[in-house]
């Protein structure tokens, strides 16, 4: 597991992520600045993993945390 982020590969964050009315709600996946994610107003559940290799499945509603500096989401099928 990594303990300290890579520099330099991210080019656009969302500030939306896959909430229902979302520009981003389509992507196939969203790269969130930060580690509070907040699930309210989002759907489905997502899978999260965030620039330390922590990962966790969120669910629709509920507040997560991560320790690293952005979060990466994809959609759950």
């Amino acid at each position: 597991m990594r303990n300290k982020p890579l520099k330099g590969l991210i080019t656009k964050f969302s500030t939306q992520g896959y909430k229902k009315n979302s520009p981003d709600v389509n992507n196939p996946y969203n790269i969130i600045p930060g580690g509070d994610i907040t699930m309210e107003g989002v759907e489905f559940p997502v899978h999260g993993i965030d620039n330390m290799g922590n990962e966790k499945i969120m669910y629709p509603g509920k507040k997560y945390k991560f320790p690293g500096d952005y979060v990466v989401e994809r959609r759950i099928k």
